[in-house]
């Protein structure tokens, strides 16, 4: 029997009524204790009747509009609002298996584990003749500790995190990820961090969430750039901190993500987006070290100071529905 509440965050943004699904999914969980906050950036109203028409027969999904500011500021908001010791993030486009929740609180019921990260597989879906595949994140259940260099636990779509882990490090850098300023890279910048501090994160291929994992070569080059501004603005920030990591972190995707992609798309695709792809990445790093000196830091979590902060405003439930 479930004892322990746990938190659900999904920031959602023009999806529309393709939440239907992810929700329904989380309504099938096999671990009944938790309450759902969906935090809804769109511009119209058709995400916010979706989940209104699931609200009025469960009371544990809660809606609530939110400003357009990004994916960060968005989950920190949600996590804010609730008090569960145990929160779980997903995305709109996902369907979560039975055992999502339940698998995740096994791993994070443990102290020392600060985050939980599971399983992304590629849902249904007919692939067009010009799409990328994009990777799937499986494989046996690992341990990462002692190394915050090893940042291959998993991904947004599919983590959780012990409360007192997250406030302790700050929660999401609210100027990186989908919709802020300085690109992609958020949870891999929050697993640095917690790892930094000592904490451990656990991959569980037990917890489950099949993903819409296709998407035309434009759009991943679109969401490769994103990636591409974030390792250089995340590299920046651990420097301007006194992290001589971020020289290790830059020279590492500048490799990996760049020169490795343009060997690929030469030698084993034949294929002129990849390489292009790989020629973003020596490229758009660099974009995102420069625009990072535009904003202030804070020393104490390593974390970017988003403007209105500074001034002191706090719009952490600016724009809420009752």
């Amino acid at each position: 029997m479930n004892t322990t509440t746990v938190d659900v965050v999904i920031s959602t943004y023009g999806r529309g009524a393709a939440i239907d699904a992810t929700i329904a999914s989380l309504r099938r969980s096999t671990y009944s204790q938790f309450i759902l906050w969906v935090l809804d950036q769109s511009e119209d109203d058709r995400t916010e009747q979706c989940v209104r028409s699931h609200a009025e027969s469960d009371e544990r999904i809660r809606y609530v509009r939110r400003p357009v500011r990004g994916i960060s500021a968005t989950r920190n908001a949600g996590v804010a609002m609730g008090n569960a010791p145990y929160i779980l993030f997903t995305n709109d486009d996902c369907v979560l298996d039975p055992n999502w929740i339940g698998a995740l609180v096994t791993e994070l019921h443990d102290p020392q584990t600060w985050l939980a990260f599971g399983a992304v597989l590629p849902g249904p879906h007919q692939e067009g003749a010009d799409e990328l595949v994009l990777g799937t994140c499986n494989g046996y259940r690992h341990v990462f500790q002692h190394n915050r260099f090893n940042l291959a636990f998993g991904h947004g779509h599919n983590m959780g995190a012990r409360r007192d882990a997250f406030e302790r490090l700050g929660g999401f850098d609210e100027l990186i990820g989908a919709g802020a300023p300085l690109g992609a890279w958020e949870e891999r910048d929050l697993g640095y961090r917690a790892l930094k501090a000592g904490g451990r994160i656990v991959f569980t291929p037990e917890a489950i969430a099949y993903h819409h994992h296709w998407q035309s070569w434009q759009g991943a080059r679109r969401s490769f750039r994103a990636y591409g501004i974030g390792a250089g603005a995340v590299a920046g920030k651990y420097l301007r901190c006194g992290d001589t990591g971020g020289i290790v972190i830059l020279a590492e995707w500048l490799f990996s993500q760049g020169l490795r992609q343009i060997a690929s798309g030469i030698i084993k695709w034949h294929r002129r987006d990849k390489v292009l792809l790989g020629l973003d990445q020596l490229y758009y790093p660099f974009v995102g070290l420069r625009k990072s000196l535009n904003y202030q830091i804070n020393p104490e979590t390593c974390c970017y100071i988003a403007p209105d902060r500074v001034a002191g405003a706090d719009p952490s439930h600016r724009g809420v529905l009752p």
